[in-house]
């Protein structure tokens, strides 16, 4: 009886700790290009440290960092996942988010020459 009990004390303990018990989350591509020659001088994307945690946590590289640029990670479910970069000169960038490396979940350009792109994408719970 007693084992039994303390089996089930540290089976909730364990759920207890993980925010995500059921592991529900996304592979995502980020994706950064430029129709110009250039580098970014910055990048900052969102991940989770694992697919048991609820939450996404920033990562931010500095630069100069070549272009294309591609990263893979792990969104947990019904979180953002999102990039934003910078461009080193006067050039357009332009970021991706991919779904399982193939379906586009978000595309955009920046508003104009040297100002950063962000893409957004909430994942689906």
């Amino acid at each position: 009886m007693i084992k039994k009990a303390l089996s089930a004390t540290f089976a909730v303990v364990a759920l207890a700790a993980c925010s995500n018990p059921t592991g529900k989350s996304w592979a995502i591509t980020y994706e950064l290009t430029s129709d110009q020659q250039t580098t970014a001088t910055g990048v900052t994307y969102g991940e989770s440290g694992n697919r048991y945690e609820d939450k996404v946590a920033p990562h931010q590289l500095t630069g100069p960092l070549g272009l294309p640029w591609k990263q893979d990670v792990v969104v947990s479910a019904g979180q953002d996942a999102s990039v934003t970069a910078t461009p080193s000169t006067g050039a357009t960038l332009h970021c991706r988010i991919l779904l399982d490396k193939k379906k586009e979940l978000a595309k955009a350009s920046a508003p104009g020459p040297g100002k950063p792109v962000t893409c957004k994408h909430t994942t689906d719970s």
